[in-house]
């Protein structure tokens, strides 16, 4: 997939994440109660917060994982090309993301 269709995928997710509501990440922890991972670089944090929700970002999701990452979804735009790109995740053309890493397999 090339970097204009990984942003796209990734802007189709944030597009479908708006009209779920506010666009922000809401204040709960996850249905887990994990706590936001902070002493991470941002790739990290989002690979760990992906890895705790089945390996997948999806619509239906990605409100948590932005929150137990302590992300934004700008940042997540920013990350989501460089993951893919280094072979660290796959974009779908829906917009979902999976985490390529040892648990995720």
């Amino acid at each position: 997939m090339t970097m204009d269709n990984l942003r796209l995928a990734a802007m189709f997710l944030l597009l479908a994440l708006a009209a779920c509501g506010s666009g922000a990440p809401s204040t709960t922890y996850d249905a887990a109660g994990a706590a936001p991972v902070v002493n991470l670089p941002p790739e990290e944090r989002l690979v760990a917060a992906i890895e705790s929700q089945n390996c997948v970002l999806t619509a239906s999701n990605v409100e948590s994982i932005l929150l137990q990452a302590n992300l934004t979804q700008d940042q997540l735009v920013e990350i989501t090309p460089q993951l893919a790109a280094a072979g660290r995740a796959e974009v779908a053309a829906t917009g979902t993301i999976r985490v390529l890493t040892d648990k995720c397999i």
